[in-house]
């Protein structure tokens, strides 16, 4: 053939298909440039032919001569636009080495779809590039731009289970938990054994409420991949929200097996032993996640808590551990000066962020209260970081001038929203625990900002401009113990109103049951050693006496296991021990009340809402009088007594029992009490919802005002 083109082009040298031919042939037989000089005169004989450039790019992209061949690419692509096989060489010859060049790949492999839509080299090849393109804006947190360019992927290649499920990672992070949920189950139809898939689908089920669902998801996961240590840390985390602390720690420890460096097992290892009770045991592994992964944010702060249930603990060391975790994660720069309107008279706009207005113990401290506010003088605007809401969620929703589901919103997208919406105090209330957004109070996107000492946790950020807080609490000498300036109210920082659904207090149980039952309702992660030993020595005290102790962890084998065993270390025989499941309901809940004489508070982390709705079911609670040392959470106890009108049900450690036994002694006279006690509680500042309120406006307007006066 060589010989003959030779023979041709000697005869008629202007004969472009001959020279273009030849050039194909010694292209072929790799003399590239040869073939180049040669394609390159036909050519410039016949400049129309687009097959003639197409040739030459195909040749020199075979050799890998990238910007040589894209560049006869463009000129065949001049010449035939439509020509669909031109189209996607052109996108597989571009260098892919930048952002440019890859976006550049994709259009021309995307347009060569178009041309022919069956034509999948073209549509995998462009998808593969668009996941390529993804990766570094996701690891940079660019999460809307990665999630764009997977959204493209997804169209090209919908029936890819891999690019399926970047999607929905893509998606997830982007805290679109319902696109997420739909493209994790897309995946699993396309690819039913994709472990990953079924293990993240799990993780967001249990987020969103459906967690029995998550486990079983989990489960599937490591059907297929025993070996999948995400699928037993999702698998975990599911068990702990079911109260299957047990079952919890031991999907840690089977992930420890397979990663024994793994940060995330060793926090939920930490949390399953904590919320059984086994503090001391927990906070060791905590420490060791923390080291693991010194930048998870969540695992830091579920230590910082998780210091509060140990006994001892100082303010000090709770303050040195809270500053830690600002200094590593409250770096943001501030947004700049708000431009509020500094009327100091005017009505205020209130923020309030939680990730708990929801069916929540705390939601029935807050409802009542924000109801309670004077709407003629503040806006109420709540934004809400729950990842499963319900019914509750929609009764603080209807409370609310103004409501953002802030749960996919990031921090800088939150503080920007605030900012936007005008809010003049913006209020911190769920310091260290779940679903916190303290990163937002670091760029100050509101002119006021405040936390509350509902948690009782300093949260270490200099950019708070208080911590409402009460002398109950915070005594004074406490201000050592806070990064943020304390404002005291004139009263208790906390008052309850009992909710509707509340039954009629019952009898006396003692009466019909010819015995005292002592009882808490408490989280059992309050039950530490040092409670234990307490209450063992008020059953000792009170002769046949019974514990009754309620929790959703009664369910769990390994949570009732250690209970018995750690009251059984103090002489409590599990005969006189009742561990009950919780029934479903707030009613239900509250009438279990109805089978307690008296109730016991923890050490060193007292009862909160449990104490008070024991009082408004008429039980009184015998609360641990706490120590100069102690931590406010060792003083809530005291408080609510104090505010409820009720001091002597406070007891030092050393007359705890026998303070106990002289109330279960005179069965009359308790029987009395029981009767009196929800309207004495109603009647007291404890009861008293609207003096609350008005104390809290009052600290909003002192706040607002001085920010108004420092020459703004």
């Amino acid at each position: 053939a060589e010989i003959l083109y030779g023979r041709i082009l000697e005869a008629a040298p202007e004969q472009a298909d001959a020279r273009h031919l030849l050039g194909v042939l010694c292209g072929q037989t790799e003399r590239v440039e040869q073939a180049a000089a040669l394609i390159g005169a036909a050519m410039a004989l016949r400049p129309d032919a687009a097959d003639y450039p197409a040739n030459l790019a195909n040749i020199l992209d075979a050799v890998g001569q990238p910007e040589r061949a894209a560049a006869a690419h463009r000129r065949a692509l001049s010449l035939a636009p439509d020509a669909a096989e031109s189209w996607y060489r052109f996108g597989n010859a571009l260098p892919h080495g930048g952002t440019h060049l890859r976006e550049a790949a994709v259009a021309a492999l995307e347009r060569a779809v178009r041309l022919v839509p069956g034509d999948h080299r073209a549509a995998g090849r462009a998808a593969l590039l668009l996941q390529i393109m993804a990766r570094p804006h996701r690891d940079a947190g660019r999460r809307v731009e990665a999630a764009a360019l997977l959204e493209r992927s997804v169209g090209l290649l919908p029936e890819d289970a891999g690019i399926r499920f970047d999607r929905a990672a893509a998606l997830y992070a982007l805290g679109d938990r319902s696109g997420a949920m739909r493209e994790f189950r897309h995946t699993l139809a396309l690819a039913p054994g994709h472990a990953e898939a079924l293990s993240n689908l799990g993780l967001l089920l249990d987020e969103t409420g459906r967690t029995t669902d998550g486990a079983t998801a989990c489960r599937r996961a490591l059907a297929v991949q025993p070996g999948h240590v995400e699928g037993w840390v999702n698998l975990s985390a599911a068990c702990e929200t079911l109260g299957r602390y047990g079952a919890a720690a031991e999907a840690a420890r089977r992930a420890l097996t397979v990663q024994p460096g793994h940060a995330g097992a060793f926090s939920n290892l930490a949390g399953a032993l904590g919320l059984m009770g086994r503090v001391e045991e927990s906070l060791p592994l905590l420490q060791r996640a923390v080291r693991l992964d010194p930048d998870d944010r969540d695992a830091r702060s579920r230590y910082l808590c998780a210091l509060l249930y140990r006994s001892g603990q100082d303010g000090a060391g709770l303050l040195e551990e809270s500053r830690r975790w600002a200094e590593r994660f409250a770096v943001a720069a501030p947004l700049p000066p708000p431009a509020n309107d500094p009327d100091p008279n005017r009505r205020l706009r209130i923020g309030l962020v939680s990730g708990d207005f929801r069916n929540h113990a705390f939601s029935f401290y807050m409802e009542p209260l924000f109801r309670a506010f004077d709407r003629s003088a503040v806006e109420l605007f709540f934004y809400s970081t729950a990842t499963a809401p319900d019914a509750k969620t929609e009764r603080f929703r209807a409370l609310a001038d103004r409501w953002c589901d802030a749960a996919a919103l990031t921090e800088e997208e939150l503080a920007a929203r605030v900012r936007r919406d005008g809010v003049d105090v913006l209020v911190d209330l769920a310091s260290h625990t779940a679903g916190n957004r303290l990163g937002i109070f670091t760029r100050r996107p509101a002119p006021v900002q405040v936390t509350t000492a509902v948690n009782i946790v300093t949260t270490g950020i200099d950019r708070f401009d208080a911590c409402i807080t009460d002398a109950l609490l915070a005594p004074p000498g406490e201000e050592a113990h806070y990064a943020e300036p304390l404002l005291r109210l004139p009263r208790f920082s906390w008052a309850y109103q009992g909710p509707p659904e509340a039954p009629e207090v019952g009898p006396l149980p003692a009466l019909r049951n010819g015995f005292i039952t002592f009882g808490s309702f408490n989280n059992p992660s309050k039950i530490t050693e040092e409670t234990a030993a307490l209450w063992a020595g008020v059953l000792r005290a009170v002769p046949n006496s019974r514990l009754l102790l309620k929790y959703k962890a009664m369910r769990d084998p390994a949570s009732r296991a250690h209970l018995t065993a750690l009251f059984a270390c103090h002489g409590v025989s599990s005969d006189r021990l009742e561990l009950r499941r919780p029934p479903a309901g707030i009613r239900a809940n509250l009438a279990d009340y109805n089978d307690v004489d008296i109730g016991l508070d923890p050490t060193p982390y007292n009862g909160h809402t449990t104490t008070c709705e024991a009082l408004w079911m008429g039980v009184p609670v015998i609360v641990p009088a706490g120590r100069p040392q102690d931590l406010g959470i060792a003083r809530v106890g005291s408080a609510i007594m104090v505010s409820a009108g009720l001091s002597d049900l406070i007891a030092p450690d050393a007359a705890y029992a026998a303070r106990a036994a002289a109330l279960a002694a005179d069965r009359d006279a308790l029987a009395v009490l029981r009767a009196e006690l929800r309207s004495r509680v109603a009647a007291s500042p404890l009861g008293d919802v609207p003096a609350l309120a008005r104390a809290y406006e009052a600290a909003f307007r002192t706040l607002w005002r001085r920010w108004c006066g420092a020459g703004r």
